[in-house]
């Protein structure tokens, strides 16, 4: 799907340096190719997306659910905000208390 191509279907455009979907080979070089405008159609059978904006309702299934990180921060500043520790706390033993 290319940007600013409005239809929902695939055109053969003529594309150089500079567009997206197309690296030359040479300078000076393009070449056409098809690619599928920006418009979402029923013939489409994946589109990727990311939420951007939580809204006022939950998506069921996407945004309902919470699952937590599988692993921890490894540096040291990070461990330490994560758990409200100052510079004069001993890391090293606040970790193993945690672990066991």
């Amino acid at each position: 799907m290319k940007q600013g191509v409005l239809t929902h279907g695939c055109v053969r455009l003529l594309l150089s340096k500079g567009h997206s979907c197309y690296r030359p080979r040479r300078t000076g070089e393009r070449e056409r190719k098809s690619v599928r405008g920006c418009i979402v159609d029923a013939n489409l059978s994946v589109l990727n997306l990311v939420i951007v904006k939580k809204g006022e309702k939950d998506i069921p299934g996407l945004t309902d659910t919470t699952v937590p990180r599988r692993l921890g921060p490894k540096r040291a500043s990070r461990i330490r905000k994560l758990f409200n520790l100052s510079k004069e706390d001993d890391l090293l033993r606040r970790l193993r208390q945690e672990i066991l």
